[in-house]
């Protein structure tokens, strides 16, 4: 009687109960792909986008090829950001359950590097590392590469954007040559295929189209603002409705730590997750989150990576995403499993050509809604009033002439 329909790779029994215990039954089409091929130790070029179950694409062949007698590192896989690494190591934990002897280890920065070299020192077999933290512990000469026989490239394009391009030339070049390795991206740029070109023999390469299934379990609406009114919107918005759980993503971090400091001053208690917090911070909001203790948090589409949070009902783009994949994937975070959802997108008139795009490229549905932006909420209006009297007795005691870069109202359109 077949239990799971990853039976038909020829996964050990072991690997099998891990899966099972998952809740994994149909593998997903990105899954259905890459598998075989990675199980014959093919170099695979697949473009998926976030969401569709790539960690297991590539991890479960990872953990059936990997050998638990052989105490060398056997696998790489580099992350984007702390968030993902954390949570692909978890996973493939969880489906190394039940297979002895295998070991598998997180490296990213925010850590004690002493802590990992401990770490290190009890032989893990599998690596998953952020690019940067991977390139300390090459030049602290802790970690061995020479038994390396694959190695992944998560989201390879947004390491890449981040600036990791010369660090992932230096680490493919210290692998050995006989080596599988798997690039797997949401886009197929230049540079994407030149790295292809360059490191990768017989290419397999997979298509997996945007799924945009789920975006269809979430009631989508617009609303356009001008001026400074983006954010009395988004405190309206949030005293009508009363969400459990928001997720409000921003540009930057910069404005990801403003918006939550301003929500929080204006009643709405918020947190904050960008890439200047260390990982115990990180932690501590993500478990405060969770838990409930605080309903909204602020990200970046970057921070954002790597957290799995149910019982999210409502995203807000507070700024308008640059891309259609980056959208579904935005609001991809609400209306999970059975559940519905609700996503709102804040723009500005000119930004009407880039909401357009993304009605277009997902074929959503995305209503108009109207939000009284111009009646400031009775708290936000005294933090306003409060804000300037402080300005103001601040520019008075120092004496200092008028300054048009210190104006309240400069400062408040840059938050």
């Amino acid at each position: 009687m077949i239990i799971t329909n990853f039976e038909k790779f020829g996964f050990t029994p072991e690997l099998l109960r891990g899966i099972i215990k998952m809740g994994y039954s149909d593998p997903s089409p990105v899954q259905d792909a890459a598998i075989a091929p990675m199980l014959e130790k093919r170099d695979l070029l697949v473009q998926a986008p976030t969401g569709t179950g790539k960690t297991a694409a590539f991890g479960l062949p990872i953990l059936e090829n990997v050998d638990p007698a052989n105490r060398q590192i056997q696998a790489v896989i580099l992350c984007p950001t702390r968030e993902l690494a954390v949570q692909t190591s978890g996973v493939l934990k969880q489906m190394a359950t039940y297979k002895q002897g295998v070991r598998i280890l997180a490296l990213y920065g925010g850590e004690p590097i002493q802590r990992q070299i401990m770490a290190l020192k009890r032989c893990p077999q599998i690596i998953v590392a952020t690019p940067g933290r991977m390139m300390d512990h090459m030049r602290r000469r802790t970690t061995r590469l020479s038994g390396v026989s694959c190695i992944v490239l998560d989201e390879a394009d947004q390491m890449l954007d981040m600036g990791f391009r010369e660090d992932i030339h230096t680490i493919l070049q210290c692998v050995p040559a006989e080596r599988q390795t798997v690039l797997f991206s949401a886009t197929l740029s230049g540079e994407i295929k030149t790295i292809a070109a360059q490191y990768q023999q017989n290419t397999k390469q997979i298509c997996i189209q945007p799924n945009t299934a789920s975006a269809k379990k979430v009631e989508q609406f617009y609303c356009e603002v001008r001026g400074n009114a983006k954010f009395s919107a988004l405190v309206q918005l949030l005293q009508k409705k009363q969400f459990d759980l928001s997720l409000v993503f921003v540009a930057t971090k910069v404005m990801a730590g403003d918006l939550a400091s301003q929500l929080t001053e204006a009643g709405y208690p918020a947190e904050a997750i960008h890439g200047d917090l260390r990982q115990k911070q990180r932690d501590q909001v993500m478990r405060r989150y969770r838990d409930g203790k605080v309903s909204i948090l602020v990200a970046t589409d970057v921070a954002a990576r790597g957290i799995d949070v149910g019982g999210i009902d409502a995203v807000v783009n507070y700024d308008i995403p640059s891309d259609a994949e980056s959208y579904v994937h935005r609001i991809g975070r609400t209306g999970r499993a059975d559940c519905t959802g609700v996503a709102y997108t804040f723009i500005y008139p000119r930004e009407r050509g880039k909401l357009h795009g993304i009605i277009s490229n997902t074929k959503a549905t995305i209503a108009p809604v109207v939000l009284d932006a111009k009646a400031a909420l009775p708290e936000f209006s005294m933090l306003q009033k409060q804000y300037k009297n402080e300005s103001q007795n601040k520019r008075r005691n120092t004496g200092k002439p008028w300054n048009k870069s210190r104006s309240p109202r400069r400062q408040a359109v840059r938050a």
